[in-house]
């Protein structure tokens, strides 16, 4: 399958189509948007409305905003469904999905620091973004939460090479398991490629490596993103707005 990525700076007007053979991604960083994160609102329902008053912080009030306004946003112009009609449901894990007449869509989300990414397919699909930084504690984390064949890469890593290597490992592995729909505990289900001058590349275990395929990109200077679909291969084949 082919990965499309492209920047969205304001709810789409035009019908979206979604090919067979593509996963579309979308990423949105929040200080080129063309809309206030207020006037988000207007597409929200209003459980979803209730949740943005209860944020006590501006910020994060303002992300969950626009994160779930372009959503819906996107949604719709793929479904043909005004924003607000979008039927988002919350399947038992959390894990957020189009309800009856989602014209079998899958979908995900993920925010952080200033940037939201969407992805958007017709096969199970992850998304995680990160901000680019060094993590304290990245050698503790790898070996409470990393398999013991991604630890040994880890380890051989040149020094310079392993905060990179953590943040691929890190991405690729959540991406993989929103697609799943597992949560932190299951990341020894999805065993990558740390080494950031291969190819990303879900290697283990069998039952996931078979089904599974990721890549990574840059939404921003700033932050690293990675995208899985249960699919064979993702190629990524452009970038655009």
């Amino acid at each position: 399958m082919h990965v499309v990525v492209r920047t969205l700076t304001k709810l789409p007007v035009a019908p979206l189509v979604l090919p067979a053979n593509e996963v579309h991604v979308w990423q949105a960083p929040f200080d080129t948007l063309e809309v206030r994160p207020d006037e988000f609102a207007t597409v929200l329902v209003a459980d979803e409305r209730k949740r943005a008053e209860r944020y006590t912080h501006a910020r994060a009030r303002d992300q969950f905003l626009c994160g779930r306004g372009l959503l819906r946003g996107l949604l719709g112009a793929y479904t043909g469904v005004a924003p607000g009609d979008v039927p988002i449901t919350v399947e038992p894990d959390g894990k957020p999905a189009l309800g009856e007449g989602g014209r079998g869509l899958l979908f995900n989300i993920s925010h952080t620091d200033g940037v939201a990414v969407f992805a958007v397919a017709g096969v199970r699909v992850g998304v995680d973004v990160e901000f680019r930084r060094t993590v304290a504690n990245a050698d503790g984390l790898v070996e409470r939460y990393f398999a013991p064949a991604e630890r040994k890469q880890y380890q051989n890593l040149p020094g310079e090479l392993q905060p990179a290597g953590f943040l691929r490992g890190w991405t690729c592995k959540e991406a993989v398991l929103k697609g799943l729909g597992c949560g932190i505990r299951g990341l020894d289900r999805a065993v990558v490629d740390l080494d950031p001058r291969d190819r990303p590349a879900v290697v283990g275990p069998p039952e996931t490596m078979s089904a599974w395929a990721v890549c990574c990109w840059e939404p921003t200077t700033s932050h690293v993103a990675a995208v899985a679909a249960a699919c064979n291969e993702l190629i990524f084949t452009n970038t655009h707005d």
